[in-house]
């Protein structure tokens, strides 16, 4: 090793400590991540729709063995070009249609059926959560329609769906 002066020990010394201070504070002050910065709720239907034309799209091909075009769909393909793009907390579950409340992932007519008679049995829902009370509705089916719903005062029900053309 170099033998060093007293005055390069001190440097050394120096930018040593101010090195740890700083890697200190850096440790010690707080990480805020905003997770919700961006929101994909929109394009993910989006994407989940044009997949679905796609998937439409290889049913209409024709068949290596058989030139005519196939016209059979899955009930799953026939459900999926059915569906309508939702925007972010367009329906309300206390004022939406059964009709309305099909539109959202895993609802289904009985169970659209089932929500508006629960909340004619028990009035408006007041918490989101409250779905939880209704047959076929769970926790994770609760989390994929979230983003969909919103829970205000409105007296009418409004069709805020968007078409997919």
């Amino acid at each position: 090793m170099l033998p060093l002066t007293n005055r390069d020990r001190r440097a050394v010394m120096t930018v040593a400590f101010v090195v740890f201070i700083s890697a200190l504070v850096q440790w010690m002050r707080p990480h805020k991540i905003k997770t919700n910065q961006f929101d994909y709720t929109l394009q993910d239907s989006l994407f989940k729709v044009l997949s679905a034309d796609t998937v439409h799209a290889d049913f209409q091909a024709t068949d290596k063995h058989n030139p005519k075009p196939l016209k059979k769909l899955t009930r799953a393909a026939k459900r999926q070009s059915k569906k309508k793009i939702l925007a972010p907390h367009s329906i309300n579950p206390n004022t939406a249609s059964a009709r309305q409340l099909e539109l959202l992932p895993r609802i289904g007519p009985k169970t659209a059926a089932a929500i508006v008679r629960y909340r004619q049995e028990h009035g408006p829902f007041h918490r989101i959560e409250e779905l939880d009370n209704i047959k076929r509705i769970g926790p994770k089916t609760i989390e994929r329609i979230r983003p969909f719903l919103i829970l205000t005062e409105q007296k009418e029900p409004v069709d805020s769906t968007k078409s997919a053309h």
